[in-house]
């Protein structure tokens, strides 16, 4: 098996996504206390059974470095998860009425997991076949800040901005088992949180209509994302990115127990070169691409104190067809077709 045996498919079984949410606040008069856990990064883990198209790159380099002690390979798998654990403290103050300052600190435990591996066989010199295995971990944590305001315009219309300060994650590779020489232990890369600014504005139509909108600019060039390689002049992985953008709208009817709402977005990733910045691993598999999203939920106020939420999205990615530059002199095309659907189930509880 190989990139140039043909075209090759390869399914991701599941994709599960677990990202936990607990907030707490605490008002007197015009200040505030808040704090949180949430997830800012990640969330999921990927799960390719049968290999993908990193395992096939692999697989080609492993046969190459075996100078024809093996012919092929098989049983390629590929396991990996990501998660930013964030922990948030911070306070508000409300100047008057119309206007209100916030301002936050937050700390992020991050840590990724690979496991991956293939098997060498049709050994020409019948060596037995060779299972060869790859298990890392890293971890990272950092400190950021983030600032907001919101602006009471009118009695009908609210505008809201906030900004959130890059975050340095430098990740520490605890090297497990790695049969193919491609991490070190100990060894450190640099994958920032980049810095963000976002503005809102929430217009009530009617009594019981709300309808919002909100725009985000994800500042990921001016993040640390390592080198790249070679091939893409070993530019920031940031810069072959480019930065990204998000926009979003939303309504909502609100009765006396209920509140239904509906919404959408779309999310616009400005690559400067994108088969530049696919050279980075793990990224064929996450599949980071333009897409939109629909929205949907419902908020029931059981008593004055409990209220419980049910919420549903779909998003539709862009289908893409990317240049695997790290097997030339080799000419691969990978497409990718991915979705997403998620479920949100709230509890909000007042004291």
């Amino acid at each position: 098996m190989g990139l140039g045996a043909g075209e090759q498919t390869y399914t991701q079984d599941g994709n599960d996504l677990f990202l936990p949410n607990l907030y707490m606040t605490y008002k007197k008069d015009r200040f505030a206390l808040f704090t949180g856990i949430f997830m800012a990064g990640g969330g999921a883990t990927a799960n390719y059974p049968t290999g993908s198209i990193t395992t096939e790159m692999i697989g080609l380099q492993v046969l190459t470095a075996a100078q024809g002690a093996y012919g092929a390979y098989d049983k390629q798998h590929l396991k990996a998860s990501s998660f930013y654990l964030t922990t948030t403290l911070g306070g508000s103050f409300a100047v008057n009425d119309k206007i209100s300052f916030a301002i936050a600190g937050r700390y992020l435990d991050a840590t990724n997991k690979t496991e991956a591996g293939l098997t060498l066989t049709q050994s020409p010199l019948t060596l037995p076949d060779a299972a060869m295995v790859l298990k890392t971990n890293e971890t990272a944590s950092g400190f950021g800040g983030v600032f907001s305001m919101m602006i009471q315009a009118s009695p009908r219309t609210r505008f809201t901005a906030r900004y959130e300060t890059a975050v340095k994650m430098e990740f520490e590779t605890d090297q497990q088992t790695d049969d193919f020489g491609m991490t070190t232990d100990g060894s450190t890369t640099r994958r920032d949180l980049p810095s963000v600014f976002a503005a809102g504005i929430a217009f009530a139509a009617t009594p019981t209509v709300m309808l919002y909108g909100d725009f985000n600019y994800y500042a990921q060039t001016s993040a640390n994302w390592d080198k790249s390689t070679p091939l893409t002049e070993e530019k920031n992985y940031g810069d072959l990115a480019g930065d990204a953008i998000g926009i979003n709208i939303a309504s909502t009817i609100q009765s006396r127990k209920f509140l239904v709402s509906v919404g959408g977005g779309y999310t616009d990733f400005q690559y400067s070169d994108r088969n530049g910045y696919f050279t980075k691993a793990g990224a064929f598999e996450t599949a980071p691409d333009d897409n939109f999203n629909i929205n949907t939920g419902m908020s029931y106020m059981a008593t004055s104190n409990i209220t419980l939420t049910l919420g549903y999205m779909h998003t539709f990615y862009n289908d893409q067809t990317t240049k695997a530059l790290l097997v030339q002199p080799l000419d691969v095309d990978v497409k990718t077709s991915n979705s997403l659907d998620a479920i949100a189930i709230g509890v909000d509880l007042k004291f």
